[in-house]
């Protein structure tokens, strides 16, 4: 039986005190992250506000990360949303990465990073010596006729810009790119800001566009307070409890702010403590978390990124410490991982060949019969939705 206690803090914390289970709060994140049932593919775009975005620095991955939340999810589907119906927007976000947000929420999210995120890319174009607020406004004249291609847009640039561009190099997640330009760097503040997002591909080839020419019912840009709040808000609602490292650690936002945010939804808040660490939950997600449980013996393939993973600075509640280094690998890679029950249980990788697929599955310890026959299940509609015929699964 769970225990539930409650006990009034005082003046100073004005925040209610709960201990709660570590079995409950994961069977409650695994049912916010649909991961406990998988959703009608229909809900894509909710299902991607409810985990608060997909990171989509890798976009098989991103990809991965929907099919894993969604009952027979297809590839033209992800396509569907994300060009044709733009009910999902690529863009830069949290902790400056590229991200896959709900169309209806995406002024929302930037509006709440944009007093970290901002600064940080309007320092780039200080350094080169210019103006940002020239250069975006040069950006939004690039895209007014359509989408450009990053080789156009950064041409167009370095055409207005002349000898004021500098060569710089490009590095990040192990690549370095040389012969880039300063006009590139010069995007991000018009991303940050909401005038810019990600386009459809041209082949091979990124786009940018503007949102109030790709998104078909923009939004009003939000109130610093209000985003801020949302911000917050949603992460609790997806990962809580959760404090402020967590909050940071998935942000990027500075936790001096975060605590500022915290202090002013103090009384939508409560406390929960489940024995190991604290954190703070919605108040009215409480009857949710103290009735939350889940049937035993569900198994996920999550790939590298995955939201899941990413939610919280401290781990130990998804993978024991002597594993940690296996699934969290140095420069930010992430392995994909076999989750059983909440946790992660091992590591897997594929191979996509010309008409099979090659599941290579790394257990941490012995799979029950129960657990290998799942993740084949796994496998098999992994395969269905790579659109690949055949599928070959091997456990070491």
């Amino acid at each position: 039986m769970n225990m539930v206690s409650r006990v009034r803090t005082n003046v100073t914390d004005r925040i209610d005190k709960f201990t709660i289970s570590e079995a409950r709060v994961s069977a409650f994140r695994m049912h916010r992250h649909h991961l406990d049932l998988r959703a009608p593919s229909s809900r894509l775009p909710s299902v991607v506000g409810d985990v608060c975005g997909v990171q989509a620095q890798v976009t098989a991955m991103a990809r991965i990360a929907l099919w894993a939340r969604l009952r027979q999810l297809t590839l033209d589907d992800v396509e569907r949303a994300l060009v044709r119906k733009r009910t999902i927007v690529k863009t830069w976000s949290m902790r400056g990465a590229l991200h896959l947000l709900a169309s209806n929420e995406l002024l929302l999210y930037l509006r709440g990073l944009m007093p970290t995120r901002l600064p940080r890319e309007q320092r780039w174009i200080e350094g080169a010596g210019l103006k940002e607020e020239e250069t975006t406004a040069m950006i939004l004249d690039a895209l007014k006729n359509g989408p450009l291609t990053r080789v156009q847009l950064v041409a167009y640039l370095a055409k207005r810009l002349g000898t004021k561009t500098k060569d710089w190099m490009d590095g990040g997640w192990g690549r370095t790119t040389t012969g880039s330009n300063t006009s590139w760097q010069l995007v991000r503040p018009a991303v940050m800001r909401g005038l810019v997002c990600f386009g459809p591909s041209n082949g091979q080839e990124i786009t940018f566009t503007r949102v109030d020419r790709w998104l078909r019912r923009p939004r009003s840009m939000p109130s610093e307070e209000e985003a801020e709040d949302a911000l917050v808000r949603g992460h609790l609602r997806a990962f809580g409890p959760a404090d402020a490292q967590d909050l940071w650690s998935w942000s990027g936002v500075y936790v001096r702010r975060i605590r500022v945010i915290l202090d002013r939804l103090r009384n939508e808040l409560v406390e929960v403590d489940t024995g190991r660490r604290r954190g703070f939950l919605l108040r009215k997600d409480l009857p949710e978390l103290e009735k939350a449980a889940s049937e035993p013996g569900i198994v996920r393939l999550l790939p590298s990124f995955d939201p899941y993973l990413l939610g919280h600075r401290d781990r130990d509640h998804l993978v024991d410490r002597a594993h940690y280094k296996q699934v969290y690998k140095d420069q930010g890679w992430l392995a994909p991982v076999v989750l059983v029950d909440g946790r992660v249980a091992g590591t897997w990788s594929y191979e996509r060949q010309p008409r099979t697929l090659r599941v290579d599955v790394n257990m941490f310890t012995a799979f029950s019969k129960e657990t290998r026959t799942k993740a084949k299940d796994e496998a098999h509609d992994l395969s269905r939705f790579l659109e690949v015929p055949d599928l070959a699964v091997r456990f070491n």
